[in-house]
Order: C-alpha cells, then sequence, then structure tokens
C-alpha cells in the first residue's frame, strides 16, 4: 500500500479498489485528517494543515493493510 502524492500538498490518494465506506470512518478517526474521498479506484485523503504527513502516514496505511 503506498500513499501517493497529489497537486495540492495537504491530500494524498491511494490506488483501491473498494467499496466500502466503513473505512471513510475509520479514516476519519485518524487525528489531523481532514476529509476522506471515493473516487473510481482511489481514495484521497486530505490533511488538516498543521498536521505533517508523517505523523499519519503509517496510521492510514494500517487501516488499508487490514483488508
Amino acid at each position: 500500500m503506498e500513499l501517493i502524492d497529489t497537486p495540492n500538498p495537504n491530500a494524498k490518494k491511494i490506488d483501491i479498489d473498494l467499496s466500502s465506506t466503513d473505512i471513510q470512518k475509520e479514516l476519519e478517526k485518524i487525528e489531523g485528517v481532514k476529509s476522506v474521498f471515493f473516487g473510481p479506484n482511489f481514495v484521497t485523503i486530505t490533511k488538516e494543515e498543521n498536521t505533517e504527513w508523517e505523523s499519519i502516514n503509517q496510521d492510514i496505511i494500517n487501516i488499508f493493510d487490514k483488508l
């Protein structure tokens, strides 16, 4: 699983084929996650501006590793 940069430095995406929004609830529990957007075969996670990616990357990846 890999977090991929987007043009927005506060947003990263994960390429994945998902149909469950339970993941959205889990991601939104992470302190520093601002929003979660599901597109076709990807999820984009936007962080709070004052949050560093390094502090939340592993928490995000751990959620997808449980799938």
